[in-house]
């Protein structure tokens, strides 16, 4: 192993460490004393902190072994020693010896990935927050583990494809294309890929059908264009509750889960509802698809000089950019600049998810009903009311329940 290996590794290792530190073992008083003065009880807090805690150790489990088996692959010499035999294997095609190189990796993390899997579905058992039984668990995982293969399958032989024919300037395309996928996919997911986990049946046509009037009028006052109106056997999963917008033009769909229309009153229903229509209202669809492609540009860029680097040193060689034996590196890179980009990522997911709840407030007009959702939802989901500031800045995607529910009542005196 060169120094230049150990270095990397070192850092990772480090850094890895440091986030563990922060966002896992210290606690925050000053979050804890803000959550119990906005009403949740110590047994809230405690619970929500103790739940977070044990998940965090999952998490990063997780990605440890993530890290090690990438820099296993990628920082030695496995890497061209196995991108060497499937070149022979394959008549000298990259393409098809990049997929062998990513089947390979993928069989490894998941068999290796299944047993923490397994005591992470324990866990949820011992916390009453899955109602999957193992077979439904290994059938869920199993179809989810299928489905993205066949995705990085697609993304592995357009990335070498273009590394192969535009080889100065495949980093301006790759971007397009990858907002092209991810149009697809929002397309193709409420017709080919959510049905294969859960049942989605049209909400007149179930025994909540009396919510339907409701439900078109708030739709109908947001003003956006749905073609379904679909309630999902959430509850197959789990007792949480949500509300969600799928689809992309012919396919947009909104879908309730059926946790929801049992567990919450009309009002509450109304009030989730009524953020997700916000989403819409503030095309945050199109805006994150918009900014997913600048970062790609940029992380494009960055990985076009670190393949022209490989190409001169070892333990890679490349015989060029298009040589499979970078493939790991590349995965290596990505999933170092997801990390990386996810503070950058989560601001502006927790920036949108603010623009929802005020539309959310405006449309539905029921802030009561939006805070006791809010406790709820909290309350259900076992949700940490208490997180420390590193916390949200690195991990959360939404505003702390306390901001939220504090915003609904500055919202409510303010009217």
């Amino acid at each position: 192993m060169t120094t230049f290996t150990k270095i990397v590794i070192g850092l990772i290792v480090a850094a890895l460490f440091a986030l563990v530190t922060l966002t896992t073992f210290i606690p925050y008083p000053a979050a804890i004393e803000e959550a119990r003065a906005t009403g949740f009880s110590d047994s809230d807090i405690q619970i929500g902190l103790q739940y977070s805690f044990e998940r965090r150790l999952f998490l990063w489990l997780a990605q440890v072994l993530e890290v090690g088996l990438l820099c296993g692959f990628a920082l030695t010499r496995v890497s061209r020693r196995l991108a060497d035999r499937l070149l022979g294997w394959t008549w000298q095609n990259r393409i098809l010896a990049a997929l062998g190189i990513g089947l390979f990796f993928s069989l490894v993390h998941t068999l290796l990935y299944v047993p923490l899997g397994i005591a992470g579905l324990a866990h949820r058992w011992a916390w009453e927050t899955s109602n999957l039984d193992f077979a439904g668990w290994l059938r869920d995982y199993s179809l989810g583990w299928g489905i993205t293969l066949v995705w990085e399958s697609i993304v592995i032989v357009g990335f070498y494809a273009l590394l192969i024919v535009l080889p100065r300037t495949w980093w301006l395309v790759a971007p397009i294309g990858g907002a092209g996928l991810a149009v697809a996919y929002a397309f193709l997911s409420p017709i080919l890929i959510n049905p294969l986990f859960n049942d989605f049946t049209p909400l007149k046509d179930t025994e909540w059908r009396a919510q339907a009037p409701r439900v078109q009028a708030l739709i109908d006052k947001a003003g956006v264009p749905v073609q379904e109106i679909l309630v999902m056997n959430g509850s197959r999963q789990s007792n949480h509750t949500n509300a969600y917008f799928t689809g992309f033009g012919p396919t947009r769909q909104i879908v309730l889960f059926d946790t929801l229309l049992k567990n919450h009153t009309p009002d509450e229903i109304e009030s989730i509802l009524a953020h997700e229509l916000g989403h819409w209202q503030h095309d945050h669809i199109n805006k994150g698809i918009l900014l997913g492609v600048l970062a790609a540009l940029v992380g494009c860029c960055f990985l076009d000089q670190c393949l022209r680097a490989a190409m001169k040193h070892e333990p890679w060689r490349l015989q060029s950019k298009a040589d499979p034996a970078g493939l790991l590196l590349v995965m290596l890179l990505v999933y170092l600049g997801s990390w990386l980009a996810l503070p950058v990522g989560n601001l502006v997911s927790r920036h949108f998810e603010r623009q929802a709840d005020q539309t959310s407030l405006e449309l539905a007009d029921v802030p009561k009903a939006f805070i006791d959702a809010e406790f709820k939802l909290a309350r259900v989901n076992k949700a940490n009311v208490a997180p420390t500031p590193w916390n949200v800045w690195l991990f959360a995607t939404h505003p702390p329940t306390v901001e939220r529910i504090r915003m609904a009542r500055d919202w409510e005196k303010k009217k």
